[in-house]
């Protein structure tokens, strides 16, 4: 499959052109996008030439800075997410609506937890089905724990909770939390939104901070490069290496607070949902929206903060 407009199987990133995801939008918002030259020509391009026009001395024009930041937006909303959602959906399944769990209060208190908090699915899933492997589940027990739970943070436990149903422990605010629990015996880390204060922090606890990627270590964390070649056997060594954290347990407190929840709304499932089996369709929405019985749809993301309540955009009493 070629994932870029120009000769299949490129070699380098696209430079030229218009990257081919941007098809998916709306023809009027295409023709919107043209208009303004925003469709961004490259994922790679984009992000290199805002770099290079935010440099001191470059680019000096408001307007025109914000022309190349909508086009990097895009390349990585269309170009990057859009790309990466399809090839998780083929790796790990499309996601369809389960049930599951959310909060600190998920938990366990006589289990080994371990908490995968970052953005990159390969990881987090191939943990999860190490979580599940008979050998490391009787060497939990050898320890004196119960078993293995597994609980995910921010993006990470987004991706594991609409697919597998991994109980979410809760968001970017959360990860700290955690760790002050005291019940966390390893928290896996691997891009984007890793708190700074996780691996002091857990110098207090019996907690063990890993990162995993090989873009990113963290001073004071124990470094475990994650390689998709091995896989499997690198999750098993981190899982191995949480239940050995077990007995080393002090005092713990775990929030007796978790809520139900239905995860796993995906396009494709709302799609047969809402035209049946035999022919998927988003008519009954674009009516209701047409009629203004629905006044819009919206993607609202992006992680909290500690100045702004917590989801205050999206929900009200």
């Amino acid at each position: 499959m070629c994932l870029w407009k120009g000769a299949p199987w490129k070699k380098s990133p696209q430079q030229t052109g218009e990257i081919v995801y941007a098809k998916r939008a709306p023809a009027k918002r295409q023709k919107t996008w043209r208009e303004r030259q925003v469709v961004p020509r490259g994922i790679d391009r984009e992000v290199v030439e805002l770099l290079h026009r935010t440099h001191i001395g470059d680019d000096q024009d408001a307007e025109h800075i914000l022309e190349s930041a909508v086009r990097c937006a895009l390349s990585d909303g269309w170009g990057g997410s859009m790309l990466a959602t399809d090839i998780s959906d083929v790796l790990f399944g499309t996601p369809g609506p389960l049930l599951s769990q959310a909060n600190l209060g998920v938990l366990s208190e006589d289990e080994v937890n371990i908490i995968v908090h970052g953005h990159e699915p390969t990881l987090s899933e191939m943990i999860l089905a190490a979580t599940g492997d008979p050998e490391l589940i009787e060497y939990a027990n050898s320890m004196g724990a119960k078993g293995i739970t597994l609980a995910g943070i921010c993006c990470t436990s987004n991706e594991t909770l609409m697919r597998q149903g991994v109980p979410s422990a809760g968001n970017f605010l959360h990860q700290e939390l955690a760790i002050l629990t005291g019940a966390v015996e390893a928290m896996v880390v691997d891009v984007q939104c890793i708190m700074q204060a996780l691996a002091p922090l857990s110098e207090n606890f019996h907690t063990e901070v890993i990162t995993t990627s090989k873009k990113v270590k963290i001073s004071g964390a124990t470094h475990m490069e994650f390689d998709e070649h091995h896989a499997m056997d690198i999750a098993k060594q981190i899982v191995r290496r949480a239940i050995d954290n077990f007995p080393k347990r002090g005092q713990t407190h775990i929030p007796d607070v978790r809520s139900d929840l239905v995860a796993g709304f995906s396009h494709e499932y709302i799609n047969y949902a809402l035209g049946g089996v035999m022919r998927g369709s988003f008519r009954p929405l674009n009516d209701a929206i047409m009629a203004g019985r629905i006044r819009g749809v919206v993607a609202n993301i992006g992680c909290n903060n500690p100045r702004v309540k917590t989801s205050a955009a999206i929900i009200r009493a």
